[in-house]
């Protein structure tokens, strides 16, 4: 690509798009010609060697309801601009607008074959969810690291596009250093040159370690959350129970949108009207990729014990079931996310008063 000015184009939210705030959330696609918001700088950043032909502009909302469909439908407003580079925001923290930026990456690098590069913060769930799909670039949390963020994507994608070979890897292939170049490692597994065999790299390590001094590990290690266990409830008879699931369970037609991978969403549904006791399987299917949903469906209880808490109510063996069922789908989304759901959902039910939970899972 020596000597060629490159074609790029980038996509933006509806916000950084210019077309609205969280008003404007559920807007489909539309495709403005040149550079829009950041894509002003982006430009600026990359100077003669490429120009941004194209900005690809949707909503939140509308990307969030079905980022696969939608990222398909993306690709096919860009192809026409045969692009060389593709950018997606940069999303800082925002988690909606990362899953967006990483989705329509994936889609454009899968079926384009060109460097596709974003910008997140380290919280963001569409970084865990697409790191291995895109370049994503370390970025703060929020739009006032916007012009550092441009100046590290800009670096990576020039790099990208030189096609020039990393020699410290065996393979030799154009994959440039996550720490020179301030990505998100991918998660892709390469033999390295090093002057040092494992055994004293190790030892060096443990040195470090052990003398007070900075060091950097080789292996990830994966974060997890010590929970305390609740105190038991006293009573029964008095306790006001309510039920929570992932499993998707919603009614026929998805009305609220849930993911069947991926999820970033959770609702709620009224049991008396959702969960009857003369229910019929046929409203009902299942937001969920993960499992065989035949017994459920047959069933909805299986899942959803509303059957058993009812007998429990009539026997007096508890005092009240929450008339509010909560739901989401857990298949494939990232802890990160998941947690954040959690809070949501423990947040809204500590405020209505209810005592205990029963979560059941597929």
């Amino acid at each position: 690509m020596a000597g060629k000015k490159l074609n790029v184009v980038h996509y933006l939210n509806q916000f950084f798009g210019q077309v609205g705030g969280e008003d404007k959330a559920d807007v489909g696609f539309t495709v403005a010609e040149g550079s829009v918001g950041p894509g002003l700088a982006l430009q600026k950043e990359l100077g003669d060697r490429a120009r941004v032909v194209a900005t690809l502009i949707c909503g939140d909302n509308f990307f969030a309801k079905n980022p696969e469909e939608a990222a398909k439908e993306g690709l096919r407003l860009i192809e026409p601009y045969r692009p060389d580079l593709f950018f997606a925001g940069p999303a800082f923290e925002a988690g909606r607008y990362g899953v967006s930026c990483g989705a329509i990456c994936k889609a454009v690098g899968g079926k384009l074959g060109i460097p596709v590069i974003t910008g997140m913060s380290e919280e963001n769930p569409g970084m865990e969810m697409y790191r291995k799909d895109a370049f994503i670039c370390k970025t703060g949390l929020s739009a006032r690291d916007m012009l550092n963020s441009l100046q590290r994507m800009t670096k990576l994608a020039f790099r990208l596009v030189s096609g020039e070979k990393n020699m410290n890897l065996l393979s030799r292939e154009n994959l440039p250093d996550p720490g020179e170049y301030g990505y998100f490692p991918r998660l892709i597994l390469r033999n390295e040159y090093t002057g040092k065999t494992a055994a004293e790299r190790s030892v060096d390590k443990l040195l470090a370690k052990i003398n007070g001094e900075p060091f950097e590990s080789e292996v990830m290690l994966p974060k997890r959350e010590i929970v305390e266990p609740p105190s038991p409830i006293a009573d029964l008879t008095q306790c006001e129970i309510a039920l929570v699931s992932d499993g998707g369970l919603v009614p026929k037609g998805n009305p609220d949108g849930l993911s069947g991978r991926g999820n970033l969403r959770w609702t709620t549904y009224e049991i008396d009207d959702f969960l009857p006791e003369d229910f019929e399987p046929s409203d009902y299917e299942i937001a969920h990729t993960g499992y065989f949903p035949d017994e459920v469906l047959g069933n909805p209880s299986r899942l959803v014990p509303v059957d058993v808490m009812r007998d429990l109510l009539r026997e007096g063996k508890i005092g009240k079931l929450h008339p509010t069922f909560f739901c989401t789908s857990g298949n494939a989304t990232v802890s990160r996310r998941c947690a954040e759901m959690g809070d949501e959902i423990g947040a809204e039910l500590m405020k209505r008063g209810v005592d205990a939970v029963i979560f059941t899972s597929t």
